[in-house]
Parts: C-alpha cells; sequence; structure tokens
C-alpha cells in the first residue's frame, strides 16, 4: 500500500509542475532543445515562414494558403500535439512538407520547442 501512496504522490507532483510551467509560458516540449531547434529552423523552415516565424519569408507571398505565423493568435490557441503532427506529417493542400523520415525524433522535438518559443 505505500508503494501505491508513493506512486500516487509522485505522480500528482508530476501533475502539478506541469501545469504551474504551462501556466508561466514554460517550453515543455518532450524534451526538445529550442538552440537546437533554432538552428535547424532557420537552414529548413526561414525560407516559408520568416526568421521570426511570422509567415513571412522570402517564398510566403507566393504560398496559397500562406505559412502559418507562430505569432498570431490562432497558432498561440493550437495545442502542442497539433504542431507537432504538422510538423511531423505536414499539411494537406498546403507548402508544409512532413519532416519525419528527414529530421530525426529529436530534431523534431527540438523545432517544436523553437517554434514554441515563437509564440510570444
Amino acid at each position: 500500500m505505500t508503494q501505491v501512496y508513493r506512486c500516487v504522490v509522485v505522480l500528482a507532483c508530476l501533475i502539478v509542475t506541469v501545469g504551474v510551467c504551462s501556466m508561466n509560458g514554460v517550453v515543455l516540449a518532450a524534451g526538445g532543445d529550442a538552440g537546437k531547434g533554432k538552428a535547424i529552423f532557420q537552414a529548413k523552415c526561414v525560407t516559408c515562414h520568416g526568421p521570426k516565424g511570422k509567415g513571412d519569408g522570402p517564398l510566403a507571398k507566393a504560398l496559397k494558403p500562406p505559412p502559418a505565423n507562430f505569432a498570431s493568435a490562432v497558432s498561440k490557441k493550437k495545442p502542442e500535439a497539433e504542431l507537432l503532427q504538422v510538423i511531423e506529417s505536414g499539411k494537406p493542400k498546403t507548402a508544409m512538407v512532413a519532416w519525419k523520415g528527414q529530421l530525426s525524433d529529436a530534431e523534431i522535438q527540438d523545432v517544436l520547442a523553437y517554434v514554441l518559443t515563437l509564440r510570444k
């Protein structure tokens, strides 16, 4: 019984910690490194999304629909899981390609961590 109680306490502490961090804007992108993600973003994503992720890259005007603006109110409301899905699988009927298979899972998490910093 004591072991079950300890597990419940640890789980409760974890839930509280995640909740507090998310309320304070702390990026928890499954361990992704935003610094590494920035380098990948600059190499692979800037031409469409722009240097600050506002959807204003050099190719953006030619794209229909336009690339996502990560600083927009709409983007800020998207859950982390949805952003991850788009990075991994792309977005049909847009220029957003699937990065799964082109980037490692760790690199995708790094990009996600960086994209989440652009929401500010």
